[in-house]
């Protein structure tokens, strides 16, 4: 996995208040998922940071990050799966269209493989968050 640096201090801040990486860095990530039927807890440890996000679904994926809670439209994507970030609150507050952050939440994988890359940049800030790499998948084993 390789993360990228916030590219500036207030977007280092941010970062801090969602629990995305501070600091550009290659090395492992460690996913937990923890599902049940109304939402989904995904907690990713980086190298010295851990960011957990709970997620939900109906026609749209919510998701909140700490103080943000972003929706997503998800849209099939040769050869994977695509978030296009719709609305967005933070602390409550909806973030105006001038303001929406830009963000890349793209994810694809065959076997036992997941590849998936997010990069989110902010209006005057810059970059927040961007790192990108695959998980490794366990696979069922074929029942006899």
């Amino acid at each position: 996995m390789e993360a990228d640096a916030p590219a500036s201090a207030p977007a280092r801040l941010l970062a801090w208040c969602l629990g995305s990486p501070q600091r550009a860095h290659q090395g492992r990530l460690r996913f937990e998922l923890d599902a049940n039927p109304d939402a989904e807890v995904w907690t990713r440890h980086f190298p010295g940071k851990t960011m957990r996000s709970r997620l939900s679904g109906g026609p749209l994926l919510v998701e909140q990050l700490g103080p943000a809670r972003l929706t997503f439209a998800l849209a099939a994507a040769d050869p994977g799966l695509v978030m296009r970030l719709v609305r967005l609150q933070f602390l409550r507050v909806p973030c105006p269209r001038w303001l929406m952050p830009h963000i890349v939440a793209e994810e694809s994988g065959t076997g036992g493989r997941l590849n998936f890359r997010v990069h989110a940049s902010v209006p005057v800030l810059g970059t927040v968050a961007s790192y990108r790499g695959y998980l490794e998948l366990p696979v069922a084993e074929d029942a006899p």
